[in-house]
């Protein structure tokens, strides 16, 4: 029903708490019971029992050809008691030398509406533990009401999920002088500032309110026990915002938004709201499949499906950012913009190294899938955020530095004058080399060199003052 992350007192990363793990049933007891034989079950019924087993070796404890008890098997010492979870341990063990943890649910009676009194057993063994439900007995159509708790050394917080508790915390503080740093820049150079300076601030800021919201998601879950709602929803959302808002700052800046030109076209701009608001959905699916996955041991088939799509249009933006990213270039080559062609390609090596990255850990998490939980479950939160998390952070760094304010940060942006000047210059450039040998007149060329409707117009106006001395004269 559920699987439980549990570090033993000697294992556990932090031991804060100053109390040993354990497992307590809390308020279960039975109710509403319809019975498929007369008389009534006693209130002795124990047929119906909540216990936590290992996974790593469930099927080493539980037959699943034979997993009640009889009558014969609790007086050979291999249950408690007959219509009971059958639990393969050594004769004379007890549930406790072989990490089995279970609790058997009573009926509610007038005089015991709420059940037994809470049971709290220590759990000594490191490991995956899955919460388990069985009725070996006749009652059916019942409601058993009540909770299972498993709090660790430093909080209820899963061991799966503990190491993101403190990553978040240092992710915060990252984002956080990032910030400063970006703002002092900022106020210092802001009349040189342009779109996208703009765009990396508010970049930083929705990683700042990610990271400070997951770190609030996991702190509150470490204390309370329970996976706030509002407060998953919020930081799901967060992490999506950032994602597409910072993929879709590299494509404008690649499609030559605030560069080449001053905005985009109508159809660019349906293009990439549509990819957009598509990317919100399908990676707001995945983040909550990824979330659940090991909790509720989704299959690895569906896991796949869900990360599949998200996937495959990450490929998809990619390939549209390269694409307009070597037409941009090749642009500013024309244009011999040469300090914003140096700017994009070093951009572009940085995208290349993260494109590489990204696809070695997302063939590894594929890879990883198919490994027991058991086995992976100490690390396999690095793979699924800190990587992406480490990868976004250098990614971010080094677009910071490269368009960091400056004195001379306008000469990235777009400007109508430079840029006609830079196309007619080029322009005239060829008009010259064509013309080649057929120039008598060096000087000429030299005028026109520059703009060539410069060169005529001079020209004129000196012809027209010559002819004005000759009536003169």
């Amino acid at each position: 029903m559920y699987a439980f992350y549990v570090y033993s007192h000697q294992d556990a990363p932090e031991k804060s708490l100053g109390h040993e793990p354990f497992v307590k049933f809390h308020g279960l007891f039975l109710k509403g019971v319809k019975e498929l034989a007369e008389p009534m079950p006693p209130p002795t019924y124990e047929g119906i029992q909540l216990s936590i087993l290992p996974y790593a070796n469930f099927w080493n404890l539980i037959d699943k050809n034979k997993f009640c008890a009889t009558a014969q098997d609790a007086k050979d010492g291999l249950a408690l008691a007959a219509d009971q979870l059958l639990v393969r341990k050594p004769v004379g063990s007890t549930y406790a030398d072989v990490n089995v943890y279970a609790h058997t649910v009573k009926l509610a009676t007038p005089d015991r509406p709420l059940g037994d009194k809470d049971v709290q057993i220590v759990v000594r063994e490191t490991g995956v533990y899955i919460l388990v439900f069985s009725n070996c007995g006749d009652v059916q159509d019942a409601t058993v009401q009540g909770s299972v708790l498993v709090k660790n050394a430093y909080g209820f917080l899963p061991g799966s999920e503990y190491h993101k508790l403190p990553f978040y915390g240092w992710l915060s503080l990252f984002y956080s002088f990032a910030g400063l740093i970006w703002m002092s820049l900022s106020l210092r150079y802001w009349r040189e500032l342009f779109h996208i300076q703009y765009c990396i601030a508010v970049v930083v800021f929705l990683g700042l309110v990610e990271a400070f919201l997951w770190w609030i998601f996991f702190n509150d879950w470490n204390h309370t026990g329970i996976r706030g709602r509002f407060l998953f929803i919020m930081a799901i959302l967060s992490s999506v915002l950032k994602s597409i808002f910072s993929y879709m700052l590299v494509l404008v800046a690649s499609l030559g938004w605030g560069v080449t030109r001053p905005y985009l076209d109508q159809r660019t701009i349906m293009k990439v709201q549509g990819m957009a608001f598509l990317y919100i959905v399908l990676d707001f699916i995945r983040e909550s499949v990824l979330s659940f996955r090991h909790s509720h041991s989704l299959t690895l088939t569906f896991v796949l499906l869900c990360l599949l799509p998200v996937a495959l249009l990450n490929g998809a933006i990619f390939y549209w950012i390269f694409t307009a990213l070597s037409s941009l270039m090749e642009t500013l080559r024309d244009r011999r913009q040469m300090e914003k062609l140096v700017l994009f390609e070093r951009l572009w090596r940085i995208l290349v190294f993260a494109l590489a990255v990204a696809s070695c850990t997302l063939l590894f998490q594929i890879f990883d899938l198919s490994r027991s939980i058991s086995i992976r479950w100490h690390y396999q939160w690095f793979f699924a955020d800190g990587m992406s998390h480490i990868l976004f952070m250098l990614v971010l760094a080094a677009m910071m530095y490269l368009w960091a304010p400056h004195t001379n940060s306008q000469r990235y942006a777009y400007d109508k004058v430079a840029d006609d000047e830079d196309e007619d210059g080029a322009k005239a450039t060829e008009w010259a080399d064509e013309a080649g040998d057929d120039a008598d007149d060096e000087s000429f060329w030299a005028t026109t060199h520059k703009k060539p409707s410069e060169g005529v117009t001079t020209t004129s106006a000196a012809a027209e003052k010559i002819g004005a001395g000759s009536e003169a004269d």
